[in-house]
């Protein structure tokens, strides 16, 4: 007994001394915490002390990026219908001026791979598409060896590219995605999304209402010569109502300027013409509002609402998604097309 009270004493009188946490990784564990409560000015003013406080550290240049997601991130939950308030485009402009100070001092450093794909982010949602497109082409041009990011870069450049109305470049992007990550946890969304991508270009089919809810009839040939938005959506349908008040905003700022947007519905979970009257009604739309029994849903692969098709002044169709992916740079390169 007594050998083996001697023994325990020496192991413990051996053991490493237990390591108190620096200061640096006090501060970068604190920035953390904040980031992690979604309390993300607080946690970017953090990040950017980090980095005043340690500039040599090795993750001086992290705490950069991880500052401007902050911004980024507050920046996205300060808009109001998908679009920038002030308060909103002055987080993102400090997230964008971080990203770019990193890929300014460590232009060949991995953190400035992740840096480009957050500008081209932060650009994107800021609605600054020519922009985006660049960052996250300059991913792909110049960090091939990141294989993370340059999957992640090319799947939003395909986005991005969509959006600036290039159909045939989102194709090649999206072809190219689903050939050389074929393991991608994203390969279903690339694929729902080279379906939608597959519309473009094509001519827009006539639609046959059964009967105009609200509004004067608005057939597709009477609207010839203008740019129309198709809209599909359904009064039973949760995510549908979500981008109702974004929908009606739309038509209310861009149909003086020329877009005829035109509501289309079914007759799926028992929809009949009083209760969808009753809904636009009360939900304030402001667009022509039709109903069929699927046909054109089945047209314009409206496999999911809420979902909305461009369509140009030539009768070609031009953009397809959600509502709540759609930038206003989009509509207004399509009401500048002659």
């Amino acid at each position: 007994m007594k050998l083996i009270a001697l023994l325990a004493f020496v192991s413990l009188s051996f053991q490493a001394p237990v390591q108190q946490p620096t200061p640096e990784s006090q501060a970068w564990d604190a920035a953390m915490q904040q980031k992690n409560k979604a309390a993300y000015v607080d946690a970017a003013g953090r990040w950017e002390q980090y980095a005043r406080d340690f500039p040599t550290a090795p993750r001086a240049r992290q705490a950069l990026v991880e500052a401007g997601v902050c911004y980024f991130s507050a920046g996205r939950a300060a808009q109001v219908l998908h679009r920038n308030t002030d308060v909103a485009r002055g987080h993102m402009d400090k997230a964008k001026a971080l990203f770019t100070r990193v890929t300014t001092e460590a232009p060949k450093e991995l953190i400035a791979s992740r840096a480009r794909h957050m500008l081209g982010s932060a650009h994107l949602f800021s609605g600054e598409l020519v922009q985006a497109e660049a960052a996250y082409s300059s991913v792909l041009e110049e960090f091939s060896m990141d294989r993370g990011y340059v999957e992640k870069a090319l799947e939003y450049r395909a986005m991005t590219r969509r959006h600036l109305l290039k159909g045939v470049d989102a194709i090649a992007d999206m072809e190219r995605f689903l050939k050389d990550y074929p393991a991608s946890q994203r390969v279903a969304n690339m694929q729902a999304e080279l379906g939608f991508a597959r519309l473009l270009g094509t001519p827009a089919t006539p639609y046959k209402p059964e009967r105009w809810i609200l509004g004067e009839p608005a057939p597709l040939e009477v609207l010839s010569g203008q740019v129309v938005a198709l809209y599909f959506w359904a009064t039973w349908c949760p995510n549908c109502a979500k981008e109702e008040a974004f929908v009606i905003d739309l038509a209310r700022r861009f149909g003086p300027r020329g877009l005829a947007l035109v509501g289309v519905t079914d007759h799926q979970q028992g929809q009949t013409p009083e209760s969808i009257l009753l809904h636009v009604k009360q939900k304030g739309y402001n667009f022509p509002v039709f109903q069929d029994g699927g046909a054109t849903s089945l047209a314009y692969k409206a496999t999911s609402i809420p979902y909305m098709v461009l369509i140009d002044r030539r009768g070609v169709i031009r953009w397809a998604d959600s509502p709540a992916d759609l930038y206003d740079e989009t509509i207004e390169r399509l009401l500048r097309e002659e």
